[in-house]
């Protein structure tokens, strides 16, 4: 499968939700007591979570590494693509995670996405409002050579155009390669329907 690189996402350990576009105005992730919830929640190792009627997948992997950029990579097929990864060569580590079989992945969610539109942002922020982070379209280019600092500017969230209504969500947790890189993955997969 060919990918093109749309983006990074840059996490301070908190995980970025997976969620459709015109819902992401339920989730109040900047209200300290929202936030304290999901955290008490991620004790559990949860892949998703309800936000209003709808279901967002949760994205990140503090075993790679706590403060981290998140790649995102887009397909022809629809499939998108988020590598959290760690190592001496980062790029080689970026690419063995978007070429990594799928045997092992679990089924995180179903996320549903009537919009059109897969909303990528903190957990640590709001949906919509003064809270949010600023979402942008996607930016194809070149995949980072190596993982690089924190952004001088806000962090940003992205906003995907969506090509089925309905996106399977599987993921791959903390796994070593060799040379000492490390990956987690997301793969949102458009469910082809009858």
């Amino acid at each position: 499968m060919s990918w093109t690189h749309v983006g990074r996402l840059w996490t301070n350990g908190e995980p970025y939700l997976a969620i459709d576009g015109d819902l992401r105005q339920h989730w109040h992730g900047a209200d300290d007591e929202t936030y304290e919830q999901l955290v008490t929640t991620l004790a559990a190792e949860p892949v998703s979570i309800p936000v209003g009627s709808a279901t967002a997948a949760l994205l990140g992997d503090g075993v790679v590494r706590d403060d981290s950029w998140m790649e995102v990579f887009t397909a022809a097929n629809g499939h998108i693509a988020i590598i959290q990864a760690g190592g001496p060569d980062y790029r080689t580590s970026v690419a063995a995670a978007l070429s990594y079989p799928l045997g092992a992945d679990d089924l995180a969610a179903d996320i549903e996405v009537p919009s059109g539109h897969i909303a990528l942002f903190s957990s640590a922020c709001d949906g919509v409002g003064e809270g949010s982070m600023e979402l942008y379209g996607p930016r194809p280019g070149q995949v980072p050579t190596e993982h690089g600092w924190a952004p001088r500017e806000l962090a940003t969230g992205l906003l995907l155009p969506a090509s089925s209504p309905l996106y399977r969500v599987r993921s791959r947790s903390y796994t070593e390669l060799d040379e000492g890189g490390c990956f987690a993955r997301w793969l949102l997969i458009p469910a082809t329907t009858d």
